[in-house]
């Protein structure tokens, strides 16, 4: 097994990890999931105040389909431009997914194991496009 394969293989079990797990008080991942996307699929009572958190919000409960669009790229055998572009669309998603740290401000603190793990889960993903981007410099250099 590459080491690709195993980041791969360890994103895809945080990412799942991440939706079961507590996120946030007893909400579980796929309930913070939801109140993500609340703005645009009302869940239960949640309201985000009309401000660039709604932005971020959405975009955050998006990556979670760009993670498997990603994964999936990788998978496949992506071309050395396609893994470059797929490091970019994880990395970014990760940093993209640790703004709930600064705009749940003095409730962070709450943040339990499922946040961190899926947030990780964006960050094995981006190591193992990573990987694939240098065994693919390491296939065009001559012998």
């Amino acid at each position: 097994m590459t080491r690709g394969v195993a980041a791969l293989i360890a994103a895809a079990i945080a990412n799942v990890s991440g939706w079961v797990l507590p996120v946030i008080d007893e909400y579980r991942g796929w309930q913070a999931f939801r109140v993500a996307l609340s703005p645009i699929w009302p869940y239960e009572k949640f309201h985000i105040p009309e401000t660039y958190l709604v932005i971020l919000s959405v975009a955050s409960a998006l990556t979670n389909a760009l993670f498997w669009v990603v994964a999936i790229a990788l998978v496949r055998g992506a071309s050395p431009q396609r893994a470059r572009v797929c490091l970019w669309l994880a990395a970014g998603a990760t940093l993209l997914d640790l703004h709930w740290q600064t705009t749940l401000r003095e409730n962070a603190a709450d943040l339990r194991a499922g946040y961190f793990v899926w947030v990780a889960s964006f960050a094995l993903l981006a190591l193992a496009a990573y990987f694939e981007v240098v065994k693919s410099r390491g296939a065009r250099k001559p012998a």
